[in-house]
């Protein structure tokens, strides 16, 4: 139920929800309070500067792997692969956050592991879904990861599921886990809670942030002061996690 609740509730304190209802009623009782207000809260919010700089502040910076650096296994939060079927044939599709996947790859092939678990079920609500973890598995082996070098935690819906069934499955396969370190590879705007989950879960994890939404261009005026979907986009996302934060507060999962 709390998975069902979370995604309503992120759809509706996202911005533009706020935005357009707010153009909604204005629309109806034609009160120019509502429309400024709107019209301020979309230039705010579409601003690249405003969120990317508090983007910057939140995400968890990027990290360089030292020379000779090691870790048991690389851990990939799932959350960006779907799949769907063209004339009969398996597409595995990818949605942004693919780079958690390229960097693991990288970090695979400079031999930082010689072990990748990935950990994510299939999304319940906006379609059926094979697991992504299975997915996952498939574009890794066609870039050349052996199949014994890849682990893959299915039932995982969310953060803290993420952390809890791959300790599981450590605790399964290798009793020594707690002694051993792993490398999270995750978004920068979600790896606070990432970490928080899979330490209170036991496991030793160093942060890889990826898919940072903070990098952007500043030898142009144009990418400071023209609005962008990007601006509402990282407002979203900030906002989910803040949520997401608060929420595993009050449930003990951090």
């Amino acid at each position: 139920m709390f998975y069902y609740l979370s995604k309503v509730l992120y759809a509706i304190v996202a911005p533009v929800s706020f935005i357009i209802l707010l153009f909604l009623i204005y629309s109806f009782t034609r009160i120019k309070s509502y429309f400024w207000w709107a019209m301020g809260l979309l230039l705010f919010f579409s601003n690249p500067f405003f969120s990317q700089t508090v983007m910057g502040w939140y995400e968890i910076e990027p990290v360089a792997i030292k020379k000779n650096q090691k870790y048991d296994a690389l851990i990939i939060a799932g959350g960006f692969v779907t799949n769907y079927e063209v004339e009969g044939q398996l597409r595995i599709n990818f949605s942004d956050g693919n780079d958690r996947m390229m960097q693991a790859i990288d970090l695979f092939k400079r031999g930082v592991s010689n072990r990748i678990i990935y950990t994510a079920g299939s999304d319940t609500i906006f379609g059926k879904y094979k697991p992504e973890a299975e997915m996952g598995r498939l574009f890794l082996l066609k870039c050349g990861i052996p199949d014994s070098c890849i682990w893959i935690e299915t039932k995982s819906i969310n953060t803290y599921q993420n952390a809890a069934y791959t300790q599981k499955l450590l605790a399964a396969k290798d009793p020594g886990y707690t002694t051993k370190k792993y490398l999270l590879i995750t978004a920068g705007f979600h790896m606070r809670r990432a970490v928080a989950c899979f330490k209170k879960s036991g496991l030793s994890v160093d942060p890889y942030s990826t898919d940072l939404h903070s990098i952007r261009s500043t030898d142009n005026v144009l990418n400071t002061i023209i609005p962008t979907y990007g601006g509402l986009e990282n407002w979203t996302l900030l906002i989910k996690e803040w949520i997401g934060l608060f929420v595993y507060e009050l449930k003990g999962y951090i």
